[in-house]
């Protein structure tokens, strides 16, 4: 895959810090599937240590960033469906899975040493 993003480590002790912040990300993020406010605290470490980290790490941050924001938004329009329509509870179903797959894809990338490749991309 030619969008993802290797680097050669700068601070050993420091990119240890940032991979655990992230890996905490992504944890607090799947937590999230089931309790809603980790994903809060999850996207305020993200918001906290992307512009300090290193490129492959601040791909993981913005991935973690626009997981949520695209889920909250997701969700927002599916309680109008979900009022409207009975089939919206579908829709939910849907987005929850797309947070886990696109979470447990994220730390996978993250256990491996690589980034994510184009963060901005809805898909995984």
């Amino acid at each position: 895959m030619s969008d993802t993003i290797y680097e050669a480590p700068s601070n050993k002790a420091a990119d240890r810090d940032d991979k655990l912040f992230a890996g905490l990300g992504y944890v607090l993020m799947l937590l999230g599937n089931i309790i809603g406010v980790s994903s809060i605290i999850a996207v305020i470490i993200g918001y906290a240590r992307r512009d300090q980290a290193p490129n492959w790490l601040h791909s993981h941050y913005e991935f973690q960033i626009r997981t949520f924001w695209a889920a909250l938004v997701l969700s927002t329009v599916m309680i109008f469906t979900f009022i409207l329509m009975p089939i919206g509870f579908l829709g939910y179903a849907a987005i929850w899975l797309w947070v886990l797959i696109r979470n447990v894809v994220g730390f996978i990338r993250l256990l491996d040493g690589r980034g994510v490749g184009n963060a901005s991309t809805m898909w995984v």
